[in-house]
């Protein structure tokens, strides 16, 4: 079974639209306020330090999140190619999966060209990986 991370986030009063719900925009928020406790928790480095940017992204909303409720969002599995990862993305609430994502990241050097990822952060990754992990993402 793939390891995953798992990061809560409490739904605030700003996250709703006039329907009274999560705006679906903020539901990208979510993917990233869960990638940037797992750089911190895992890698040990701020994602505002890792030059990092977002090539590709995926975002299936399977139900709305609605006020007063606390999501979590598992990361898992993650694939890391030569110079970028995978992450593939759950945002749970209660017992319900209320969308699934995929982000695709490339690691930049100081001129924007992809560079490979350091040795630390694959070493990091490798838990979470998928069991079948034939499959790797390069940039």
């Amino acid at each position: 079974m793939t390891r995953t991370y798992d990061h809560d986030i409490e739904v605030r009063y700003r996250d709703l639209d006039p329907r009274k719900h999560v705006n679906h925009a903020v539901y990208v928020s979510y993917l990233e306020q869960a990638k940037c406790g797992f750089f911190l928790d895992v890698l040990d480095t701020s994602l505002a330090d890792a030059p990092t940017a977002v090539r590709a992204l995926e975002l299936d909303y399977r139900a709305p999140i609605h006020p007063d409720r606390t999501v979590c969002v598992s990361l898992g599995p993650i694939e890391a190619g030569e110079t970028s990862y995978t992450i593939d993305y759950e945002i749970v609430d209660g017992d319900d999966v209320v969308a699934t994502a995929r982000t695709v990241s490339v690691l930049l050097d100081d001129d924007g060209s992809p560079r490979p990822l350091p040795d630390a952060w694959r070493e990091g990754l490798a838990p979470y990986a998928s069991d079948d992990s034939a499959s790797t993402t390069d940039a």
